[in-house]
């Protein structure tokens, strides 16, 4: 069964969980700590995110971020595999530390930022690890309690709309409170009722996406954002292949050297039988340049051995580009 696809289109709105793999520790210490909250300063200033609240704990991390462009695989691929390497080198050891890939929950635009943004920032107290939210550094809530302890890269407005009228400082008041009272309560978590178990949302919000991305139903089959995405991004495909194909595809990271044929067979396929844009294959696989996925294919083509591979990887993850499509 193919992995679900990623629900991307301009202005989304997120909840993204990253989970340790078995459950091990994604930080170990304070500068693992601030490594990670510096490549997420990085991705939200490089991609234009809007980050309206994370907390970083010990084996997972919450973000409820808005995509102004659909580019939250990209973002969360430079994210992830970026930190899992510095994480790797620092503690001397290899293979993954993430739980495959992130989870993302598709959330409406009404109605749920104070609900989600108040679970992500009690995570702290859950844990036992403060009394008050304010006193964990590793989230935004102390940005939002005070005023001198805002990030400029997370964008605070939006949660603090749902508690005016006032001015910022009043409903930084009223948002902390609204948090502080929550303290102690065994809370739901927003997305334990997700429909489809990937949207936050109403049904009519559902149905919009469905319409939108010209699906009628979902394919039995596929969970949530299976049902709707009718073209995956490169990147999703390219993590497609690299699972056909029995790889890594940190090996495809871009400033890697990779002779194996396998970058060049999932850059003939997602170019010439899926059609993407050179560009697009390029940023997915880690190519310097348009030029370099021509030379790929190029080596593909000219190669009957490589030919007879590219049909079988094509097969092996056409389900994943075309169902969607056909449901």
């Amino acid at each position: 069964m193919a992995r679900p696809l990623r629900i991307e289109y301009p202005g989304a709105i997120y909840h993204v969980v990253s989970r340790g793999n078995q459950r091990q520790r994604i930080v170990a210490d304070d500068p693992d700590r601030e490594r990670r909250l510096e490549w997420l300063r990085r991705v939200v200033e490089e991609h234009g995110w809007r980050l309206h609240a994370f907390v970083l704990m010990t084996n997972h991390e919450h973000l409820l971020v808005e995509t102004p462009e659909a580019n939250l695989s990209r973002g969360m691929k430079l994210l992830n595999g970026a930190y899992t390497q510095y994480f790797n080198k620092r503690h001397r050891r290899s293979g993954h530390l993430f739980q495959g890939r992130y989870k993302a929950h598709v959330v409406e635009e009404q109605g749920y930022w104070s609900l989600l943004s108040r679970y992500i920032h009690l995570n702290p107290v859950r844990a036992k690890l403060v009394e008050d939210p304010a006193d964990y550094r590793w989230s935004s809530f102390p940005g939002y309690a005070r005023r001198s302890q805002a990030l400029e890269w997370v964008e605070h407005r939006r949660v603090l709309a749902d508690h005016g009228p006032g001015d910022r400082a009043t409903r930084r008041r009223r948002y902390a409170r609204y948090v502080r009272a929550a303290v102690g309560e065994r809370l739901e978590p927003p997305w334990a009722e997700a429909l489809e178990g990937l949207v936050i949302g109403s049904p009519a919000f559902l149905e919009r996406l469905r319409s939108s991305s010209g699906v009628e139903r979902p394919h039995p089959e596929q969970k949530g954002s299976r049902a709707m995405a009718v073209r995956p991004s490169a990147e999703e495909m390219a993590e497609e292949a690299a699972e056909a194909l029995g790889v890594d595809s940190r090996a495809w990271a871009a400033g890697t050297r990779h002779d194996d044929a396998s970058r060049a067979l999932a850059a003939y396929v997602l170019r010439r039988e899926l059609g993407y844009p050179r560009g697009e294959v390029a940023d997915a696989l880690g190519y310097g340049s348009g030029s370099a996925v021509t030379m790929a294919e190029r080596r593909v083509r000219e190669s009957k051995r490589l030919l007879k591979d590219a049909r079988a990887l094509t097969r092996a993850i056409s389900p994943a580009f075309g169902e969607a499509n056909q449901a």
